[in-house]
């Protein structure tokens, strides 16, 4: 079931210049992977474009890629997995700006161990010669992140079993359950598991992956009807990523993000999106301390897609055809 979000102006530094409104649909999770949309929203920023956003929250990624392919959304927030891939390459939608990526030295996407095999002695994939290793579904990112680890580590695929769950939660679960030894999780449900012991942490996926986790996807009709609001758009999109990473990506000499008025402030924003019956203090807590590395101009990885790109060729996911430059339209103003 969709949630309707209402683009609620939180603080508004600017006065919003008197013009017609533009209408843009907007579909994403709540997420605060997708926070620099949500500051630019509270803030003013598409306002002051000429835009009105109507943005709806989808339940996952994979239904918000749906909405895409369906033609019912102008813009949209998503993961890449190899339905977008696809789709992008068959020009439905294309990639214009970055959304959250990994970055050494920074949480994101976590490799954890079950309780069991971690009592077992297993520390790291590589020492996981028999067993089962899961993730989501075929081609997402946490899978294409699995094998950013396996090829980093040195370890062979040979000797353990991969398993799909069909979504993040699933796998989370395969490890409580006791039916994996090994997940590949997001931060969220890798943080539950860690936080009621039934999982330790192997590493996070930041200390051998580079991987964009997903992108600003605007449809074709936006790329070639509209081509001028979507320029609006995503002036006000990169404003929203320069705050983002001005307030929560700053460390500390010990290498720790900082915590301060100011991203104490850009939180409050994440959470109202992010956890709207959350308690205040407890929202404010969870979106502060989930969020991720974003480049602070929202620029696209392109080295990293064309990585993907060859990865899903190998394993015989993507027709041989397709390259990075297929996937993105950066040809903005």
């Amino acid at each position: 079931m969709f949630i309707r979000l209402v683009a609620a102006i939180l603080f508004v530094f600017a006065l919003a210049p008197a013009v017609a409104q533009e209408r843009v649909t907007v579909a994403v999770t709540r997420s605060s992977a997708n926070g620099a949309l949500f500051l630019a929203a509270a803030r003013g920023y598409f306002k002051a474009e000429g835009i009105e956003l109507d943005m709806t929250a989808y339940a996952s990624d994979a239904d918000v890629v749906k909405a895409m392919a369906a033609g019912s959304t102008d813009i949209a927030l998503a993961n890449w997995s190899i339905e977008t891939v696809k789709l992008a390459s068959q020009g439905v939608f294309k990639a214009v700006a970055a959304q959250a990526r990994e970055k050494d030295g920074y949480e994101g996407n976590e490799m954890v161990v079950s309780a069991a095999a971690y009592d077992r002695g297993v520390r790291k994939l590589d020492q996981l010669l028999s067993g089962v290793v899961v993730v989501d579904a075929v081609g997402s990112t946490l899978h294409y992140q699995l094998e950013q680890a396996r090829t980093a580590k040195g370890a062979s695929m040979v000797g353990f079993t991969l398993r799909f769950a069909g979504s993040p939660k699933a796998a989370a679960a395969a490890i409580t359950e006791g039916r994996a030894d090994i997940a590949m999780l997001p931060m969220v449900e890798a943080r539950n598991l860690l936080a009621t012991n039934q999982a330790k942490l192997v590493a996070w996926c930041s200390q051998f992956s580079t991987s964009e986790l997903g992108a600003l996807f605007a449809s074709q009709a936006m790329l070639s009807g509209r081509r001028a609001v979507s320029e609006k758009f995503l002036r006000a999109y990169r404003r929203g990523a320069a705050d983002y990473h001005a307030a929560f990506l700053r460390l500390d000499r010990y290498s720790k993000r900082v915590s301060n008025a100011v991203s104490q402030e850009a939180a409050k924003i994440l959470a109202y999106y992010v956890y709207p019956r959350a308690r205040r203090d407890e929202g404010l807590a969870a979106a502060e301390g989930e969020v991720h590395y974003m480049d602070a101009q929202a620029r696209v990885d392109t080295a990293d897609l064309s990585r993907r790109v060859a990865w899903y060729q190998a394993q015989g996911l993507l027709d041989k055809t397709v390259n990075a430059q297929n996937l993105v339209d950066l040809n903005f103003k």
